[in-house]
C-alpha cells in the first residue's frame, strides 16, 4: 500500500513520517520493513518513481519547460531535479529528450 500510495502521490512533498502515518506504522519499522520487501530504501523507490514519471513527460510532453517537469514530479528545485536527473542516467534531461527523440 505505501508504493501505490508514493506512486499516486510522487508530486507531494513525501516524507516517511507522513508514509508511516498513512499505514499506521512507526517510521523506523516502515523503513526497515519496506527495504526488506523491495530491496529499496523509501527515498530510493520514491526517487526512481520520479524519474520514471520524469522520463515520461520528457518524452511525451515536449511542450513543457524542465521547471515544469521538475515541479510535476515532485522536485521544487529545478537544479536539485538536473542533479538528481544526471546521477540516476548520465545525462541532463535535455540531454535524454533529445536523444530519445532520435530513436
Amino acid at each position: 500500500s505505501v508504493k501505490n500510495y508514493i506512486y499516486q502521490h510522487y508530486a507531494e512533498d513525501l516524507s516517511l513520517e507522513t508514509l508511516a502515518e498513512k499505514v499506521y506504522l512507526s517510521s523506523g519499522y516502515l523503513s526497515f520493513i519496506f527495504k526488506k520487501e523491495t530491496g529499496s530504501t523509501i527515498v530510493q523507490y520514491l526517487t526512481n518513481v520520479r524519474m520514471e514519471q520524469a522520463c515520461e513527460l520528457l518524452c511525451h510532453r515536449p511542450d513543457l519547460t524542465m521547471e515544469e517537469i521538475a515541479l510535476q514530479t515532485g522536485y521544487n528545485s529545478t537544479t536539485y531535479f538536473h542533479k538528481i536527473f544526471r546521477s540516476k542516467f548520465g545525462v541532463s534531461p535535455r540531454q535524454w529528450q533529445q536523444t530519445m527523440s532520435e530513436k
